[in-house]
């Protein structure tokens, strides 16, 4: 009876792991100062990230940005929860570009970027062991064909 019980609450155990939120789940706000920005992104004041699962079994992300001179910036991405092709829902992309997100495991994420089918881009998201740190890096080329390198460092809210 022992060994049974044991092994119920061994496998209770087991699948509440299954069935927890990804720890990519909720609001993630840049830190600035640890991060590692291009020239082109020196200027942001604020980048907020909110990342929630939505009812249809699809992860949403929406992305505010603030820069130094007030402006702002937001957009709003869709895709399976499993990985697939994400999908702007609130601006238009540039003709045949694709950005492809995949699963690793929970709090483990990228994102293949291409243009007209060749790979410009990879973006890698994974959270700290503590849940409290996001470290996204990218490595790509830009519309100049110039490697460029990002590291930003996400702080959940």
């Amino acid at each position: 009876m022992r060994k049974f019980l044991f092994l119920i609450i061994v496998i209770l155990a087991f699948s509440n792991t299954l069935w927890a939120a990804d720890p990519i789940i909720g609001t993630w706000k840049l830190n600035v100062a640890k991060s590692t920005l291009p020239a082109n992104q020196k200027n942001i004041k604020e980048d907020i990230n909110i990342y929630r699962e939505t009812e249809e079994n699809l992860m949403e992300l929406t992305i505010s940005t603030v820069f130094e001179d007030g402006s702002t910036d937001s957009s709003i991405w869709t895709w399976s929860k499993e990985g697939g092709v994400a999908k702007c829902l609130s601006k238009t992309l540039d003709q045949g570009l694709l950005y492809v997100e995949g699963y690793v495991e929970p709090g483990h994420w990228f994102a293949v970027i291409t243009q007209n089918g060749n790979q410009v881009g990879l973006y890698h998201k994974i959270i700290s062991k503590d849940g409290k740190t996001m470290t996204q890096t990218f490595k790509g080329v830009n519309e100049q064909g110039k490697v460029v390198s990002v590291m930003k460092i996400m702080e959940k809210q």
